[in-house]
């Protein structure tokens, strides 16, 4: 009895984690749900641009805020194509 429990417990706690990684909330707590749309790529491109766009907004914020050093935020500014800045 004991080892079903626990065995029941352990498979609940590692399914949902399938869930969480495909689910992106954005700040005003509107959700994505990518894996809904992974055969549709006019979805999948208009999601890249979207996430590339939030990515560096997010990546700004931080270092202004003083959470990430100026080298990370230049490298995520240059893993999307922009100039670093000094």
């Amino acid at each position: 009895m004991i080892r079903s429990t626990i065995l029941i417990f352990m498979l609940c706690i590692t399914g949902g984690c399938q869930f969480y990684r495909n689910i992106i909330v954005n700040e005003g707590g509107q959700v994505f749900p990518w894996h809904a749309n992974r055969d549709n790529p006019e979805y999948q491109k208009n999601w890249t641009v979207e996430r590339a766009e939030w990515e560096i907004n997010d990546a700004g914020t931080r270092y202004r805020a003083g959470q990430i050093d100026r080298a990370t935020y230049n490298r995520i500014r240059k893993q999307h194509g922009l100039p670093v800045e000094d």
